[in-house]
């Protein structure tokens, strides 16, 4: 059973660790807590649905479809939400308030649109892989090996280019960045962009897995904003340890207790972050280094 936990943790790691980053990426370089990351990732969810099974596109010619319009929702809303209230001056109070209204909408036009019944993507049962007592799906392989391969890139793209050094800057010094004469607008659509398409990976993992629901996305998203704070606001990588962190903890914690402590177990750990370590495990290294 531990063995199954360990594997099982580390998938849901993984999930965490693609909305945790993506929605770090956003937060180091606008200050914008981005909740509506949530609904980013639902739209994620059902427009892979309604490539595959409204449209019958192959799986994995709509995986991609899916996940650059994942992508562009997420642009949309920085261009037609946020720029214009950054543009006006408007303080964080007003982002928050936008952000949660942007959830309340788009939550109910899913259920209008979809209705709040379970929508599968498949109808059998994943492809398992017996190693001793440890099943291994399909899935949690595809988990890992996405991790393996994204985030590498996703570095080697902010530290090996002119674009991702730009964003770097603008993480760094906003008012130094716009004074060297870079497109903050730009660069801030190029963040959203990443983030939301990185939310629109996770949701397809999920809902391959789960099936894709008006409200999927709170929850996922608020336990990967708690590995943001394990790990260390404004250090990428250490969102990407908090996630598998997290992830592990969830599930290490049924092996003693039952599965109600899995959603406590997400509160108890942020509290305890923001009361003991409100920097995080790599909060040391935030002073000099945000993404």
């Amino acid at each position: 059973m531990l063995g199954q936990l360990i594997v099982n943790g580390i998938a849901a790691g993984g999930i965490y660790a693609l909305l945790a980053v993506g929605f770090a990426l956003i937060y180091n370089t606008s200050r914008v807590l981005h909740l509506a990351h949530a609904i980013v990732y639902t739209f994620g969810a059902y427009a892979f649905y309604c490539l595959v099974v409204l449209l019958g596109i192959w799986g994995w010619v709509a995986a991609p479809i899916a996940v650059a319009l994942t992508g562009m929702f997420g642009w949309s809303i920085e261009a037609f939400v946020y720029r214009p209230l950054r543009r006006a001056g408007a303080g964080h109070n007003a982002t928050l308030i936008a952000t949660l209204g942007l959830i309340s909408l788009f939550q109910g036009t899913y259920a209008l649109v979809f209705s709040t019944d379970n929508k599968m993507l498949r109808a059998g049962p994943l492809p398992v892989y017996q190693v001793g007592s440890i099943s291994i799906t399909i899935l949690h392989v595809a988990i890992v090996g996405m991790t393996l391969v994204v985030f590498p890139v996703l570095q080697l793209f902010l530290t090996q280019t002119r674009l991702g050094i730009a964003i770097r800057a603008l993480a760094d010094n906003r008012e130094l960045a716009d004074i060297q004469g870079m497109d903050s607008d730009r660069l801030y659509g190029v963040i959203f962009l990443m983030g939301s398409g990185l939310a629109g990976i996770a949701a397809i993992l999920t809902a391959l897995d789960l099936g894709a629901t008006p409200d999927m996305g709170f929850d996922v998203v608020f336990a990967a904003v708690v590995a943001l704070v394990i790990g260390g606001v404004g250090y990428l990588p250490g969102a990407l340890a908090g996630a598998f962190a997290l992830g592990l903890a969830q599930q290490l914690v049924v092996w003693q207790l039952n599965t109600a402590w899995q959603s406590a177990l997400v509160f108890t750990l942020l509290i305890l972050f923001l009361i003991l370590r409100p920097q995080g495990f790599f909060g040391a290294r935030m002073v000099t280094r945000r993404v």
